[in-house]
């Protein structure tokens, strides 16, 4: 990248603002945007704000953040950022502190260039300012001791108002990068929306350090002149005149915002136009008052006309967003408001100095020669020439369309081919034959092409790590899509050796084995502490985390065991051919770079988390101290140590802990003893002293409360009330993030609704047959937040509706319920396979079928007791399966009004205070407004209602009526063109009072639901 761009702004709290400023990023290509004083900072990755939402930078690759009030500060391209803003209602003393805390920011990212941008609100001449005020000197003295160099250029005002103009708004940078700042100024020809000018100014890159790239830079095919085909060369010329020809001549494309349209663009010419004839006209040293205030209220209403146009711009494009989640539910708004969806940046390798990034790579596949690997093979297993056998099973058709299946189901990003899965499965077609023959000819040479041994490297990064330490990388290797084919057919064989004719892995191996979960490893170690402290015993547990363990193990090591377990000699050949000369390739800054491989498997690969397996298992079949016993899930490894005591635990997994990582070292990998956990499972009066710890190689490991395990937060009693508390921020933030996706009116259809639903419901039921029969009435009430803002999303409802209400309307059986069938499933499954058999998928269905109508009875025993929502409960429960099976129907926003009676009601406005009595406004003798009275009584809506009673009966009252409209397809479509017309007509009134009336519950709240409609900023 040859310039970083940067753009500087204050919008006032403006939504409109905020709007035109992210259309300006997309249209001048910025990287980093300084904001003061923004509308609305999203939850994004490339928003990052202070403390109290007065600043914001946007930009992406933000690392290494710190906020505080009236700052924030992050690292982006080398250079750290500062934003600032600062109030002109607070005091110089307040003011002086403020600068205390913001040098104090600065010194700590010393000696980086910094860059500190922002509305402080102070004028000195120093940057152009006609006065210098007290704030000023301050300021100026300030930069001084932080050595700090201004940017500002020129005299231009920063801050134009009607009655005049300031600079306020400044640019300071150390002096190693303002050397590099260029084209400074003030963007007066650009409407912003606000009484703010943008600031502009580009910083060059850093000069490179003078190395040369490790390898050649790939510039692209070249012509080769001696071997050019003319008959060729002039076909193609002939095609690209006729393609030169049928193509019009057009405008270059403009980077722009979702919402952007060509009108937009003539309504901000229109608006500069104007406001340059105002500024014109003041500039002059005689004015006409009346003819000044005529110009300025052209250039106000030319900035009202384009606010409103943002605003419909933005509304129609939202709803063109919505509407496509029917075709396509996981597309750009789902992954953009999941956080899934990003503007593109440049890989992380390239933004790294290029010292960082050599240290990092270094660091995550180090250099591992000669090591000599623990003795795991008996003298027979070792080969022989007897075993020595040529005799290779071909590939057959069989094993390949297997593969191609997998490949089929996944959708990875390609290898450094650039071709991806589902393209190479298209091809097969064709390819299959010379494939398979292909994979044949390797698996009897013992050769793995050398092209399919090369990754390309991409480095994630972990978030809460500093970024200047190789553990804050995480490393993915991708990988030619044709090589995963043969390297599935290696795997597939490998297993089945170990499975059949073996020695299998150990049966404490639970991670990367077909049949097995991470459900399966917990189960275990419950099993194991509970039969302990049955007993009135305690186990302790000891989790033990190995340093970058996929990249480190040696191959070595994975040789020595595919003897030990009797791998057919043709295989063992492939899978050595497979790991010597293996390499990632990425681009830096320098350019491209090339690390060989010494050791490991490659993160990405098929092959490489079984050949962890086998290489691991050694530390599996160990011997261990009585009372100790070992769980894995790959390289998570649990030690467990049973005792009558915490005394006695703690000696049995001192010396348990002590045996299994030493035999972890005699494999070559580390172990990080300082980020390993341990924790005691109890009985009643059976907790561990106070500061109780283990002493490990020198190492203390804390015995905690609590300990994260595949995923679930165990405790010590097996309550998982810690569990819970930490997954409820993250249901409510998936559930509020969806909701943006699912407005009352319009939007994605009822199937799509439920389908996010299950998003939801999937990451609240996770470990469901772990934890599903501890419940308690707190844990109880976690699960029932989130599912409640769904299901009022699914039925289209206030918010208001109760827990039960909107579960019934939305045929959202109670989570705690459906964690219950999971277990039980779970269970008879686990049943089958103690029995020797292994249910088949009808089987499991048919099951599923039955544990489900079991479930739908209890629902309805809870609904014979409901606590809120009497009046929808008890309509929906006489009829609940017909309501959960009928295949007609969806609920729109004014039905749910109507079966659930929270809308356009006086008895429900009342009670929100929103009106001053419960008193209907559409006819003269009703004492109270209800959805019954609605649906039956008021004259008003008579001609709807004889419309409605022909179809459906004249039993209007509510049980009635739900079992009219499940009956048939015909009786729901009366009730909704009932409640369409008469809900509408009622909404309407609403409104107009709203408008008419003084009770202050009546004002409307204008910009309520902005914020909601910036939820779905510019996808990329």
């Amino acid at each position: 990248m040859a310039q970083f761009h940067f753009l500087q702004g204050n919008i006032n709290h403006c939504a409109r603002a905020q709007d035109l400023l992210l259309q300006s990023m997309a249209e001048w290509s910025i990287h980093v945007a300084v904001v003061a004083e923004p509308y609305f900072i999203p939850a994004r990755d490339n928003w990052l704000g202070c403390a109290d939402g007065l600043v914001a930078i946007i930009g992406e690759t933000l690392i290494d953040p710190s906020r505080g009030r009236g700052w924030v500060a992050a690292v982006s391209g080398g250079i750290v950022i500062v934003g600032a803003y600062f109030s002109p209602n607070k005091s110089l003393a307040d003011f002086e502190g403020f600068l205390v805390e913001l040098g104090a920011v600065v010194g700590r990212y010393h000696p980086r260039p910094v860059l500190v941008l922002g509305d402080l609100n102070a004028k000195s001449s120093a940057w152009g300012s006609p006065v210098t005020d007290p704030r000023g000197e301050v300021l100026e003295e300030w930069t001084v001791t932080t050595g700090l160099v201004v940017l500002n250029r020129g005299s231009e005002y920063t801050c134009v108002r009607q009655r005049g103009g300031s600079i306020v708004d400044v640019s300071f940078a150390s002096p190693s990068v303002a050397s590099r700042v260029r084209d400074w100024r003030v963007a007066a020809e650009v409407e912003t929306l606000s009484d703010h000018r943008y600031i502009r100014f580009d910083v060059s890159a850093q000069t490179a350090s003078g190395r040369h790239p490790t390898t050649p830079i790939n510039d692209g095919p070249r012509w080769a002149l001696k071997r050019i085909d003319r008959e060729l060369l002039e076909e193609a010329a002939l095609v690209q005149s006729w393609i030169r020809e049928s193509t019009t001549d057009g405008p270059v494309d403009v980077e722009a915002v979702y919402w952007w349209t060509a009108e937009i663009a003539q309504l901000r010419i229109a608006c500069v136009a104007a406001r340059r004839r105002y500024t014109r006209y003041r500039r002059r040293r005689r004015r006409d008052p009346a003819e000044e205030d005529a110009l300025y209220e052209v250039y106000r209403a030319s900035k009202e006309t384009l606010w409103l146009a943002i605003g419909d711009s933005k509304s129609r494009a939202r709803e063109e967003l919505l509407g496509s989640l029917d075709r396509d539910p996981w597309g750009r708004p789902y992954r953009w408001v999941r956080g899934k969806l990003r503007p593109w940046a440049p890989p992380l390798t390239q933004t790294m100095q290029p010292q960082l990034l050599e240290a990092v790579v270094s660091a995550l596949f180090p250099e591992r020669v000669g090591h000599v690997p623990p003795a795991m093979a008996s003298p027979s297993a070792t080969d022989s020439p007897e075993e020595e056998s040529t005799d290779v099973p071909e590939v057959t058709q069989t094993e390949t369309r297997a593969a191609v299946s997998r490949l089929r189901a996944k959708n990875t990003a390609p290898g450094p081919d650039g071709v991806l899965g589902r393209a190479l499965v298209l091809a097969l077609k064709e390819l299959e034959p010379q494939l398979r023959g292909l994979f044949t000819a390797c698996l009897e040479q013992g050769q793995f092409p050398s092209v399919w041994k090369e990754g390309r490297l991409v480095l994630l990064r972990k978030e809460g790590r500093p970024a200047d330490s190789p553990s804050a990388y995480r490393p993915i290797v991708l990988l030619d899509e044709a090589g995963k084919l043969l390297e599935r057919i290696v795997a597939d064989r490998l297993v089945s050796h170990l499975c059949r004719e073996g020695p299998d892995l150990d049966e404490n191996q639970f991670g990367f084995r077909r049949g097995r979960s991470t459900i399966d490893a917990i189960t275990r170690v419950r099993s194991l502490a509970e039969e302990t402290v049955s007993r009135g015993g305690v186990v302790l547990a000891v989790s033990l985390d190995i340093s970058n363990a996929f990249n480190t193990l040696p191959w070595s090591c994975i040789r020595e065991a595919l003897n030990y377990h009797r791998v057919p000699p043709y295989l063992r050949r492939t899978i050595g051919a497979y790991l010597e000369e293996r390499c990632v390739t990425y681009w830096g800054r320098d350019g491209a770079g090339r690390r060989v491989m010494s050791c490991g498997v490659p993160q990405g690969s098929v092959l490489g988390p079984l050949l962890w397996n086998i290489g691991y298992d050694w530390v599996l079949r160990g011997e261990l101290p009585s009372g100790a016993d070992l769980t894995c899930y790959a390289d998570d490894t649990l030690v467990t140590a049973r005792g009558s005591s915490h005394r006695e635990a703690a000696l049995v997994a001192t010396a348990a802990v002590s045996q299994v990582v030493n035999r972890i070292r005699r494999l070559g990998l580390e172990v990080a003893l300082n980020k390993s956990e341990a924790m005691v499972f109890h009985g009643p009066r059976r907790a561990p002293p106070p500061g109780s710890h283990i002493v490990v190689s020198g190492a203390r490991i804390a015995v905690e409360s609590t300990m994260k395990y595949l995923g679930l937060v165990l405790d010590s009693r097996w309550e998982f009330g810690p569990h819970f508390r930490r997954l409820a921020p993250k249901l409510m933030g998936a559930a509020g993030a969806l909701s943006t996706l699912l407005p009352n009116l319009g939007g994605p259809s009822a199937a799509c609704r439920r389908l996010y639903v299950g998003i939801v419901r999937s990451m609240a039921l996770y470990g469901a047959p772990v934890w599903a029969m501890d419940m308690t009435a707190s844990t109880l009430a976690i699960l029932r937040k989130p599912q409640r803002a769904m299901a009022v999303r699914v039925v289209r409802g206030y918010r208001t509706i109760s827990y039960e209400a909107v579960c019934v309307l939305a045929g959202s059986p109670p989570w705690d319920l459906e964690a219950k069938v999971l277990a039980s499933l779970y269970r008879w499954r686990e049943e089958e396979r103690a029995r020797g058999s292994r249910p088949v998928q009808r089987q499991i269905a048919l099951r599923r079928e039955e544990l489900r109508q079991v479930l739908v009875a209890e629902w309805r025993q809870r609904l014979l007791r409901p606590t809120a929502g009497l009046a929808t409960v008890e309509a929906i429960r006489p009829v609940l399966d017909d309501w959960l099976g009928r295949r007609h129907g969806s609920l729109s926003f004014r039905v749910t009004q109507v079966l659930s009676g929270h809308g356009c009601f006086g008895k429900y406005l009342r009670r929100i205070d929103r009106e001053p009595d419960a008193r209907c406004h559409h006819c003269v003798h009703c004492g109270e407004d209800t959805a019954q009275h609605t649906l039956a009584e008021c004259v008003a809506w008579e001609e709807q209602r004889r419309v409605l009673t022909n179809k459906v009966g004249g039993d209007l009252s509510l049980p009635a009526l739900v079992q009219k409209m499940v009956g048939s397809a015909e009786s729901w479509d009366a009730v909704v063109s009932f409640c369409e017309d008469v809900m509408s007509q009622k909404e309407t009134a609403e409104r107009e009072r709203e408008i008419s009336t003084p009770f202050p519950g009546r004002r409307r709240r204008t910009g309520r639901r902005r914020r909601a409609d910036n939820a779905l900023f510019r996808p990329p």
